[in-house]
């Protein structure tokens, strides 16, 4: 049943040499959502990642596969991709059929929801990993242990887990397959899907940066500064963004704090780090990023104490500008109407 699925230039800043970013590892993620109103009714939609690019789709209330990439259509003939979409089908019923059973053997509560994670991971430099993940409302249910050929239950606790590993793992026939699967079609499909979409995977975005302060209550005892670090606009997602403290990396402690890298609607990812500091420490500060696109290089943004780029002082300025702009409109006006109240053969008193 696994088998269907398994086909399936600018930044602020000085910039400073650098080890490049290591290259991530190389995904082909298949998932699929199930949502069981009730025994007779389930909505089922999927997609398939190769990387963080979503390739493919299928909404089940049609169930055809889209092709979300231009090239996510080569590799198999519009026959072979037609075949598969049965596949796809008889896959989704015996697996909605299976969760079902297990459901009332369990007495489960309509409606509920189902994840499923299924795909392999290929390291630059190393052997490839297999996985197959599934939760329930959220929560691990179970997993395929690909080395070791069966089911796991991630919740020794939960009745219904137990009984489901149980029950797969008397089929050894399908585990076998689900292996190989796993280990050896998905890595196949892998490598031909990085082939024809390399250009979109070697996209090269630099990140944006920017550091300001916001600085503590004017109220009540000193408290840290804390210094925020605003990365965005970068792709690949892979960064390294650290604080540099006179010049020496700052090590991880309490003092720092990461958003995660978070992703933006143009398709590139941003992060937020920011640092405390004591007040009138005296010491030099710089945010220093480290991406793939920088070619080797890093940014290195540092903070003016003398002139923090906050919000404050951004409505600062910007109202500042905006008032110069009004002086000189009405500047202007004043001096041209002074030139049309003088008429011909007239002096300008």
């Amino acid at each position: 049943m696994l088998l269907a699925l398994l086909l399936l230039p600018w930044a602020w800043g000085a910039l400073a040499a650098s080890p490049p970013v290591p290259p991530a590892s190389i995904t082909l993620q298949l998932l699929q959502i199930d949502v069981f109103h009730n025994a007779g009714s389930t909505d089922t939609q999927g997609m398939a990642l190769l990387g963080d690019l979503e390739t493919h789709s299928m909404d089940c209330s049609t169930c055809e596969i889209r092709f979300l990439q231009p090239w996510a259509q080569q590799g198999l003939t519009p026959k072979q991709w037609q075949d598969l979409e049965l596949l796809i089908h008889r896959y989704l019923f015996n697996f909605n059929r299976t969760v079902n059973r297990l459901a009332q053997h369990h007495g489960g509560s309509y409606p509920f929801v189902t994840q499923v994670s299924l795909g392999c991971e290929l390291p630059p430099n190393g052997t490839s990993r297999g996985f197959y993940d599934a939760a329930v409302n959220g929560e691990d249910f179970i997993s395929f242990d690909v080395d070791g050929g069966e089911w796991v239950a991630r919740q020794e606790d939960n009745v219904a887990a137990l009984y489901t590993r149980d029950l797969l793992n008397r089929d050894k026939g399908t585990r076998s397959t689900i292996q190989f699967l796993l280990r050896t079609t998905c890595v196949s499909e892998l490598e031909s899907f990085v082939q024809y979409g390399n250009e979109s995977l070697e996209r090269q975005e630099r990140p944006v940066a920017v550091v300001f302060a916001r600085a503590p209550p004017s109220a009540g005892a000193p408290a840290p500064v804390l210094l925020v670090c605003r990365v965005t606009g970068f792709y690949p997602r892979p960064v390294r963004v650290a604080w540099l403290q006179d010049g020496e990396e700052v090590g991880p402690g309490g003092r720092l704090n990461s958003s995660g890298i978070l992703p933006n609607a143009d398709l590139t990812y941003q992060l937020r780090s920011s640092l405390a500091v004591g007040p009138g420490a005296g010491h030099s500060y710089a945010c220093r990023v480290q991406h793939s696109s920088l070619g080797g290089w890093s940014l290195l943004i540092p903070w003016e104490q003398s002139r923090p780029w906050g919000p404050g002082l951004a409505v600062g300025i910007t109202l500042g500008v905006v008032a110069v702009a009004a002086v000189a409109v009405v500047l202007w006006r004043s001096r041209r109407r002074g030139y049309q109240d003088v008429g011909p053969g007239e002096s300008s008193p």
